[in-house]
C-alpha cells in the first residue's frame, strides 16, 4: 500500500490546528486521493493521503466516502479529525455519564421514550454547563469529582455527577424529613 501511496499526487496543501496537551501545534498538511478496489470484495473505497512535509510523515485514512474534488478530500480530512471530540460526547452519552447502554428496552416506542429522556438530561447537562455562571458550575463540577488540578478535563460527565450529588442529597433529606431515623 506504502509504494501506491506514495505516488498520489498532492492536490490540496492547508494548515491545520493540533492539540495535545492543551498546547496547540500548527502543521501544514498536503493532501491527496485515489480510488481503489479491493480485490476479494470489488469494493470501492478511496485512499486518502494526508502528508505532513515538515516530518515527512504519511496518514492514509480509507473511506467509502467518495472523494473527486479537493472539498471532498478536506471535508473528509476534517471529519476524520473531529472523530476524538465526537468519541468524548459519546463516552459521556454511552459510560461515564448517563449510561443509556445499560437500558434496556424491548419496543421501538420504548427506545423512542429512552432516547427523548437521555436527550433532555444531556441537554440540560449541557444548558446548565453554558448558562449557569462559572462558580456555580465549578462547585457542581467539584461535587462531581473534580479535583481542581490544572490536569482535569471538565467535562459534561463530572457536571452529571455533581447534579446528581445535588439530587440524591436532596432526596436523602427529604425522605429522612418524612421517615426520621428509629
Amino acid at each position: 500500500m506504502h509504494d501506491l501511496t506514495a505516488c498520489v499526487p498532492v492536490s490540496l496543501q492547508f494548515r491545520v490546528a493540533f492539540s495535545h496537551a492543551r498546547k496547540v501545534r500548527y502543521v501544514g498538511i498536503e493532501l491527496g486521493w485515489l480510488m481503489m478496489r479491493l480485490l476479494d470484495t470489488h469494493q470501492v473505497l478511496w485512499a486518502l493521503v494526508a502528508h505532513e512535509p515538515d516530518y515527512d510523515h504519511d496518514l492514509v485514512l480509507l473511506t467509502n466516502i467518495p472523494v473527486s474534488t479537493a472539498a471532498q478530500a478536506q471535508a473528509v480530512y476534517t471529519e476524520w479529525r473531529y472523530r476524538p471530540q465526537i468519541e468524548h460526547i459519546y463516552r459521556f452519552d454511552q459510560e461515564d455519564g448517563l449510561d443509556i447502554e445499560d437500558m434496556r428496552v424491548q419496543t421501538l416506542e420504548r427506545m423512542r421514550r429512552v432516547f427523548v429522556l437521555v436527550l433532555m438530561a444531556a441537554l440540560f447537562v449541557y444548558h446548565v454547563a453554558h448558562t449557569w455562571p462559572h462558580r456555580m458550575v465549578l462547585w457542581l463540577r467539584r461535587l462531581g469529582g473534580k479535583l481542581g488540578l490544572a490536569s482535569n478535563l471538565d467535562g459534561p460527565y463530572i457536571l452529571l455527577a455533581g447534579i446528581s450529588a445535588v439530587f440524591v442529597a436532596a432526596a436523602a433529606l427529604t425522605f429522612a424529613a418524612q421517615h426520621p431515623f428509629p
